[in-house]
């Protein structure tokens, strides 16, 4: 019988698959997992390099969770991606969503369907609720990022990535498109790209 928020280490897919009772759980060679047995986990997840978790999170099916460390009473939806990346307490990532390359998410923060963010820092509170990509970015907290929002990081005359930086409380419409480098003044509303037929 597993002890109430019992830390588990575990270092091989067959070690994995008994835990759990689960098959369909993959574990590549040389990885190693850490995390509490009241974790919940559906089937086809993958898991790659030093994966931690923290206590009372949910990981539903087929995502891949490679280098992350992920903290508390997280829930993690069907088909994410998620490598390179810290996650703090109290999140909702996903469906579909593709979190990578030192990444990292604070608190009570949605990162939803179909959203990609990369080498981007996401403090409390704030919203990309579905279809939008955040790159090399710093979103600081209650800030909403509208669906179909576009962070342009590259520079192609300097050949190079540039930074956004967006101040707290912002509120960035539907289909705006965030051109670095960028820095917004908190309190900005950028309106969304509107089509308007009587």
């Amino acid at each position: 019988m597993k002890k109430k928020n019992q830390k588990i280490i575990i270092k091989s897919e067959n070690e994995l698959q008994k835990f759990f009772n689960n098959e369909t759980l993959m574990m590549k060679k040389n990885s190693k997992l850490v995390f509490y047995s009241d974790l919940k986990i559906n089937y086809n997840v993958l898991f790659e390099g030093d994966v931690k978790l923290g206590k009372k999170n949910e990981i539903h099916k087929d995502c891949v969770l490679k280098d992350v460390k992920i903290d508390n009473n997280n829930l993690i939806k069907t088909s994410s991606l998620i490598e390179n990346t810290y996650i703090g307490n109290n999140n909702i990532v996903g469906p579909f969503a593709f979190i990578r390359n030192n990444t990292k998410i604070k608190n009570n923060c949605i990162i939803g369907a179909y959203v990609e963010i990369t080498r981007s820092l996401v403090y409390d509170k704030t919203l990309v609720s579905h279809r939008a990509f955040v790159g090399d970015a710093k979103i600081h907290s209650n800030t909403i990022v509208g669906a179909g929002a576009v962070f342009c990081n590259y520079n192609f005359k300097k050949k190079s990535k540039e930074k956004s930086i967006i101040g707290k409380n912002c509120k960035i419409g539907s289909n705006s498109t965030i051109i670095a480098p960028c820095n917004m003044m908190p309190n900005t509303i950028v309106p969304a790209l509107t089509k308007f037929k009587a």
